[in-house]
């Protein structure tokens, strides 16, 4: 009988908890979200020295197709001092690469991905301004422009790229290449574009497998030929 009594009575909330349970409370308050903010429209061309000049390796000589102090030093902002500062700087929260889906639709149809076709919209200006404001206040200054396909909208990429640019990012994208024309590169290259990342899975297109290189060849070719003008990379994955 005692034990049943026991049980009961460690069984029932202690006076203060029952009160803090069945009192009313004040719903919470909701801050106003704030009103949203556009990227600043690019600056183009930031060097119209370099446009139109996609015969740059074949004319130049050997010297000119080297990195640059310039490029040596965007590179080291961009990566080794993030990874310096990962190592050697106090706190858990220290990254070095930020990776911003800014689209989840892609235009082609491989069968191993769901991104292709589908209704999910991209990603605004607003919350493209504000997470590169975010991240700026981190050691962080790579940006990755992922999807999805990056380029489906490329004046929106374009103007991500140029403010995340005069941010001091680092700035990557992985493409499909398929809408990588010439003036989409020289605008992202203009910009501030420091690596361009092609994903590609076979040599000629096959069922399934449409990230091919053969199609995107042309563009490949240009962008290798104003690599070192706009001092970008270029490689694939």
């Amino acid at each position: 009988m005692m034990n049943t009594e026991a049980r009961t009575n460690s069984s029932r909330p202690d006076v203060s908890t029952l009160q803090l349970l069945s009192s009313a409370r004040p719903a919470a308050r909701l801050e106003p979200l704030p009103e949203p903010q556009s990227l600043p429209e690019p600056v183009f061309p930031q060097f119209p020295e370099l446009l139109g000049r996609d015969n740059f390796i074949e004319q130049d000589s050997r010297e000119q197709r080297r990195w640059s102090a310039p490029h040596i030093y965007r590179a080291m902002r961009g990566w080794m001092v993030p990874w310096f500062k990962s190592r050697l700087l106090p706190g858990d929260f220290q990254p070095i690469i930020a990776y911003l889906f800014t689209e989840w639709k892609c235009n082609l149809d491989c069968h191993y991905c769901w991104a292709f076709d589908n209704r999910v919209k991209g990603m605004t200006e607003d919350v493209a301004r504000r997470s590169i404001d975010w991240l700026h206040g981190t050691p962080c200054r790579v940006l990755a422009l992922m999807g999805g396909e990056p380029l489906l909208r490329p004046q929106f990429a374009h103007k991500v790229v140029y403010y995340a640019a005069k941010k001091g990012f680092w700035n990557y994208v992985s493409t499909n290449a398929r809408l990588l024309r010439p003036d989409v590169i020289d605008r992202l290259a203009d910009a501030g574009m420091a690596s361009f990342n092609f994903a590609v899975d076979v040599v000629n297109e096959k069922p399934g497998l449409p990230k091919a290189l053969a199609p995107i060849r042309p563009y490949f070719e240009y962008l290798v030929k104003k690599q070192f003008s706009y001092g970008y990379t270029v490689f694939f994955n």
